[in-house]
């Protein structure tokens, strides 16, 4: 089970673009720079970085971007759940495939690959992964940190320099400050492909688990080069929002409530998600219609439910459903409270006041909650018990109301 579940994460395509060199220097092609792991980090004689790569370190003078960083899922790449299930000195592969975007340095990881003479000499199944002498557990906590995205041969690279915004700080230190190379790669949704589009990774029911760069590539955002940059590092600021911040998600989409012959009816529209809302098979939105009495308490009988996702069996081999809702689509939810046997000895004259609320709730981290929930339940080898009870925990406060409506039906 769990190598399926590390091919959720392993296979990432890299997308190939061509892109022309800045500030004077070659440029590493896209194949090139997100080549996995991210070869050492040495500073060659031409580098004026310091031997440390740590996301503090950089902070130091690039105040708001770390702060922005640091409150960030990326600063959180490895958190308790992932740590709960790797046991890299014992089942290498599956620890590397997750540090393929979790933690992508060869630095962040305990072990490496042997060199091909070494392995040609291993009979066929055994361990060809060796302890990794400049393996930096600090360095691998920090998950996505600034040297993953940034820092490559010992040299510093990074968009095109503009003016300073309102959301940055201007860089300033005693220390020594250091060049870097400009190009415009990392102003492409390309450059975030690397992580988020699996190609050659694990599919059910004909499709990839993790298709958030197609899914926008072929969408109008897609096609007015309106990347995911310009919503998830709006002026260059480091915050990656998605699913896990309410006001991110109020404003991608759009929510409006008709009224019908006997109810009403919601309609939740993808208009500002530059792909599937939501992309990816963690998260669930739950649509609810119930009544209140004219005493305020939800009448049981009347609670009506739907969802908004890629429900999915938590060992990866059924899709139960998929209602996701692709840009600029909708989805559709009619409540019919007077509909017999809905109400039925509920409703009466007496009643007639009785009151119709819709929310939407949404659970940015469902699939990993119900996973946790289900390891800690049996006898898992290698489990760590402490992180995994973290992990659940986390997930399971993670849920927020995103919207509330009381619906006039007299």
């Amino acid at each position: 089970m769990w190598k399926k579940i590390a091919s959720f994460i392993i296979g990432f395509s890299l997308i190939i673009l061509s892109s022309d060199a800045n500030g004077g220097e070659e440029f590493l092609s896209p194949s090139e720079y997100w080549e996995r792991p991210i070869p050492l980090q040495i500073p060659n004689s031409n580098s004026e970085l310091p031997l440390s790569f740590h996301p503090e370190d950089c902070g130091e003078c690039h105040k708001e971007q770390y702060k922005g960083w640091n409150g960030s899922l990326h600063s959180k790449a490895v958190g308790h759940g992932l740590l709960s299930q790797l046991e890299p000195h014992n089942d290498s592969e599956t620890a590397v495939s997750c540090y393929y975007c979790h933690a992508p340095m060869m630095e962040q990881s305990e072990v490496i690959k042997q060199k091909p003479e070494v392995r040609s000499q291993k009979s066929e199944g055994e361990n060809n992964y060796t302890k990794n002498p400049s393996f930096d557990n600090k360095l691998k906590l920090s998950g996505v940190g600034c040297s993953v995205c940034h820092v490559r041969k010992g040299k510093v690279y990074g968009p095109p320099a503009k003016a300073v915004t309102s959301h940055q700080s201007p860089v300033t230190s005693n220390k020594r400050q250091h060049n870097f190379i400009e190009n415009d790669f990392f102003e492409k949704a390309e450059f975030c492909a690397a992580c988020h589009q699996m190609d050659d990774g694990y599919e059910l029911n004909g499709k990839v688990l993790t298709n958030t760069y197609k899914e926008w590539k072929n969408s109008f955002y897609g096609k007015s080069n309106i990347t995911c940059q310009s919503c998830h590092m709006p002026d260059r600021q480091h915050l990656w929002k998605g699913i896990h911040d309410s006001e991110m998600v109020r404003g991608g989409i759009s929510i409006e409530t008709y009224p019908n012959e006997r109810g009403a009816k919601l309609v939740i529209t993808n208009s500002g998600v530059g792909h599937f809302f939501p992309t990816y098979v963690t998260p669930l939105i739950v649509v609810k219609g119930f009544m209140l009495n004219n005493k305020g308490k939800i009448i049981p009988s009347s609670m009506k439910e739907s969802f908004i996702g890629r429900k999915v069996s938590l060992d990866l081999t059924q899709e139960f459903f998929d209602t996701r809702i692709a840009p600029q689509k909708s989805f559709e939810f009619d409540y019919n409270p007077l509909n017999p046997p809905l109400l039925r000895g509920t409703y009466n004259k007496v009643q007639a006041k009785n009151r119709l609320i819709f929310e939407v709730w949404v659970y940015p981290d469902k699939f990993y909650n119900e996973f946790f929930e289900n390891m800690l339940k049996g006898d898992n080898i290698g489990i760590k018990n402490n992180e995994l009870k973290d992990a659940w925990k986390n997930s399971s406060e993670s849920s927020y109301l995103l919207w509330k409506k009381e619906i006039n039906t007299e």
